[in-house]
């Protein structure tokens, strides 16, 4: 029983869906940090470096979408959160910056 849990573990379990992410075109030319407008109309009211404390509304504190070097720590992570609808828990992004926030996210996350 412990090897199965421990292989479990490793490999996955059979039993357990993998995280999906949306399929995006990396060929096309991905957008830059400063393009990614989801984060300036979804992300920053919560994950912001000028935010703390309660006013982050629960963002995990160094999680912040206002700063390249954070988002780009969290970027596929974010792509998964987004597809799968965890965030931003006000409600979906539009369809077309949903798009931007993807491509950056997953194709390299460029400054």
């Amino acid at each position: 029983m412990r090897v199965a849990i421990t292989l479990c573990l490793i490999v996955g379990c059979a039993s357990e869906a993998p995280a999906t992410l949306p399929e995006v075109d990396c060929a096309a030319p991905v957008p830059t940090f400063a393009e990614v407008t989801a984060f300036r109309t979804s992300c920053v009211s919560c994950h912001s470096i000028q935010l703390t404390g309660p006013s982050r509304a629960g963002a995990p504190a160094g999680m912040d979408y206002d700063v390249y070097a954070s988002a780009a720590a969290v970027a596929e992570a974010t792509a998964r959160t987004v597809y799968l609808g965890t965030m931003p828990p006000s409600g979906g992004i539009q369809p077309a910056a949903e798009d931007v926030l993807y491509r950056w996210s997953l194709c390299g996350a460029p400054p």
